[in-house]
């Protein structure tokens, strides 16, 4: 008899997942949007992606604000190829002192778990679009001050 209901949940469970009602995904850190990161899982995030840029902001810088649409655009355009966290300053002060970051916005940028370097203010999409190009193409060449 336990047998039997064993067999009928197995059942299910498989017809539910070839139909794609069960989400096989291991990763914690969905593609396509933005990801809230913290101190106590930074190192996880960008290890577990091959490009990262992560967001260096706080609430009350309006540059900050000014980005947060253009790391979502990023994030939804480049979904197969880059993830983009988010790193609040004031509530994650271990990882912005980790990275050197005394002034925001402020994007690190990781390719395979590497730290790369840093790109700092609010300068729209297009020096992410040629970086991330590079990154991909291998042409990347770390520069002083810039990813």
């Amino acid at each position: 008899m336990v047998d039997n209901e064993l067999e009928k949940i197995k059942r299910e469970k498989y017809r539910q997942y070839l139909q794609g009602e069960i989400n096989t995904s291991q990763s914690k850190f969905p593609s396509g949007k933005v990801i809230d990161v913290t101190d106590a899982d930074f190192d996880e995030y960008v290890n577990q992606q091959r490009i990262v840029i992560v967001d260096c902001w706080a609430a009350w810088c309006g540059p900050c604000r000014s980005m947060a649409p253009v790391m979502e655009q990023i994030a939804k355009d480049m979904q197969e190829k880059v993830s983009v966290g988010k790193l609040n300053v004031d509530q994650n002060r271990r990882t912005a002192m980790r990275y050197n970051v005394s002034s925001i916005p402020n994007f690190l940028v990781f390719h395979n778990g590497k730290f790369l370097g840093n790109v700092v203010g609010a300068v729209g999409k297009a020096p992410f679009d040629k970086l991330i190009k590079q990154i991909l193409s291998g042409e990347f060449e770390k520069k002083e001050g810039y990813a």
